[in-house]
């Protein structure tokens, strides 16, 4: 055979081969970043707080001298971190928690998910609409005012609440005074099994430069036995089971 031919032949098996070496490399890495996500995000999920407990509404009744409308809510608080090795004047633009998704349903209830309106002490007072359907978008601020929906620029907390409502009424003549709590949902009947249900969510950390991530979330309520315990709170710091991937925004 021909040496140039030899040659040539030599030089095309070795740019293929070269090719499905970079093809093989691109792929790996592709099916690593799906698997493994973004490794140093510059801001990242410190913790998450939730905290259980029963609440309810005064219903008119001149027949009885307690009528109230029961719901067991879940108020979720996500604290967000800076990295370590962030710079400076990398800062967070703004957080949105969307696709809001039922995983598993109570069994009893009206679900509705709400975001904070008022001060500390009573931050869903003012609450009425339901954002299950909807989105929360937490704007970088100098601090946290969960109020108005503002988080620290460079770390907080946001907030917002699970209810399951109209889960029975409570009457009485005999009770002097009312402490809300699990044991009101004993005495018409609503059992833990009743109000659990899982919650998935996406939350998008944006930066001031423009880059966003996205990843996960997956949360089971009530935190903890609120029908035995009256109320119950858990906080979660293990997300290795959340991946956090670069996106477009």
């Amino acid at each position: 055979m021909d040496k140039n031919k030899i040659i040539t032949i030599v030089k095309r098996s070795l740019f293929f081969l070269f090719l499905i070496i970079m093809i093989g490399i691109v792929i790996y890495i592709i099916k690593r970043y799906d698997v493994e996500g973004e490794k140093n995000l510059p801001y990242n999920l410190e913790k998450i707080l939730i905290i259980s407990n029963v609440d309810g509404k005064k219903n008119e009744d001149q027949a009885n001298i307690w009528n109230i409308n029961l719901s067991e809510y879940n108020d979720v608080y996500v604290y967000i971190n800076k990295d370590k090795t962030t710079e400076d004047d990398i800062t967070i633009k703004n957080i949105t928690l969307d696709n809001f998704n039922i995983s598993s349903s109570p069994k009893k209830g009206d679900l509705r998910l709400y975001r904070p309106t008022g001060e500390l002490n009573s931050l869903y007072t003012y609450s009425e609409q339901d954002y299950l359907k909807s989105k929360l978008i937490y704007e970088g601020g100098k601090i946290d005012d969960l109020k108005n929906l503002e988080i620290g620029n460079t770390g907080g907390v946001i907030a917002f609440r699970t209810s399951i409502e109209n889960l029975g009424n409570y009457t009485s003549n005999e009770d002097q005074e009312i402490v809300y709590n699990g044991s009101l949902l004993q005495k018409v009947g609503v059992s833990l099994d009743d109000i659990k249900f899982g919650l998935n969510m996406d939350i998008t950390i944006q930066t001031n430069e423009n880059v966003s991530f996205k990843g996960t979330i997956k949360l089971d309520f009530p935190a903890g036995d609120i029908i035995t315990n009256g109320s119950s709170n858990i906080e979660i710091t293990d997300f290795s089971d959340i991946i956090f991937k670069r996106v477009q925004k």
